[in-house]
């Protein structure tokens, strides 16, 4: 687990010193908006893409966990399922906040 955590931090830490790379303005006679626009749709679709992933595997370790809580105790049913579906609302408005985001983005940029 130690292992993953350090990996986890080595890749975030060059991802954020890489940012400023991605900051420069581009050249007056450049241009390259078509390109921009593009590539911008590009993104969208693998940024949807990855969030519709996580949303479904979180959703399906979720109520794999509520189904096992309910073998080994039926009686808290009225719990269990109060709180399996307020985390299945959780998790799937972390898709449609991507999916506003992506679509205000490619909409506007």
């Amino acid at each position: 687990m130690k292992r993953y955590v350090a990996i986890f931090v080595t890749l975030l830490g060059a991802l954020l010193v890489a940012a400023p790379a991605f900051a420069q303005e581009t050249a007056a006679g450049g241009g390259g908006s078509a390109e921009n626009t593009k590539w911008v749709i590009i993104t969208a679709g693998f940024a949807m893409a990855i969030a519709s992933a996580v949303c479904g595997y979180a959703q399906s370790n979720a109520t794999a966990a509520a189904c096992e809580g309910l073998a080994r105790n039926p009686g808290a049913r009225p719990a269990i399922q109060f709180a399996l579906i307020l985390a299945l609302v959780l998790i799937e408005s972390m898709a449609l906040y991507t999916f506003a985001v992506i679509f205000a983005k490619v909409k506007l940029g």
